[in-house]
């Protein structure tokens, strides 16, 4: 209101009331002008308040990547070409046996050996595909959507955490909160397709022990659990996956093989 009426009032006013106006014009851009010089303090503190803390943010997110890093072994970890993992899956009263194979940079293969026939789930680098004799076929076929997205972070040999910007992750720690009888750091990690990941890491242990994600109206979330160190690489051996909250199977390592020979045939797509 001060600002309109200095800007639009006219000053030929009659002779008898201009010094009265003009003092009270002066004085309103005097404060019109302290104003400014204040507002524009406040923001240049708040910026820079805002800055520190986004500085400080991104300090933290590198530290706890760090760290978690060093906990579960990075410095052999990064010496690895190859993993063969054999596992028993106990789902919907069902047991199988499942073998995956990961290579660098970004190949895996997964076998699930169920009543006798075996699916076959894998990622080249460019094709995911899968066998799947359970619903009727023993043909290759090209995987699209969610299902190629999962293999596709699957096939990621390092995890996303591992160079996430050079990978167009955008990543943020959203704060300490309970999980259980623990205290997690919550992390939100948003893919260049804008898929959002929200992973937990123990503030004990810095190992990530929860991540869940939300696909096609389905929370899916991973719990991870009794860790041990093979050949000084600290994993999990326990991986149950709930679907909304509600269990759906339990992965149990049985053995892990670091640096196997793998043929790149294996991943590939076969011509059928």
């Amino acid at each position: 209101m001060v600002r309109r009426s200095v800007m639009l009032e006219p000053f030929s006013l009659p002779r008898r009331t201009r010094p009265t106006r003009i003092a009270r014009h002066s004085a309103e851009i005097r404060l019109l002008a302290r104003h400014r010089k204040v507002r524009t303090a406040l923001a240049f503190v708040a910026a820079f308040g805002f800055a520190v803390i986004g500085l400080t943010a991104a300090q933290s997110v590198d530290e706890l990547i760090s760290k978690n890093l060093a906990a579960k072994g990075w410095s052999k970890l990064q010496g690895v070409q190859s993993v063969k993992q054999i596992a028993k899956v106990t789902m919907q009263g069902m047991e199988a046996e499942m073998t995956i194979y990961l290579k660098r940079p970004n190949r895996v293969r997964q076998e699930v050996a169920i009543g006798g026939r075996k699916v076959i789930n894998a990622f080249d680098g460019v094709t995911p595909w899968i066998i799947n004799p359970m619903v009727g076929s023993t043909r290759p076929i090209a995987l699209s959507g969610p299902q190629a997205d999962m293999l596709r972070e699957q096939s990621d040999f390092d995890g996303p955490l591992v160079d996430y910007k050079a990978k167009g992750f955008t990543l943020e720690l959203v704060g300490l909160e309970a999980l259980g009888d623990r205290k997690v750091h919550h992390l939100r990690l948003v893919s260049s397709s804008r898929q959002v990941v929200h992973l937990f890491l123990d503030t004990t242990t810095l190992l990530e022990v929860k991540r869940s994600t939300d696909v096609d109206m389905l929370k899916l979330e991973q719990e991870f659990s009794d860790f041990r160190a093979v050949e000084g690489i600290t994993m999990p051996f326990v991986i149950r996956t709930l679907t909304n909250g509600v269990p759906q199977s339990e992965f149990r390592v049985q053995s892990v093989e670091f640096n196997v020979q793998m043929d790149d045939a294996i991943f590939r797509m076969p011509r059928g």
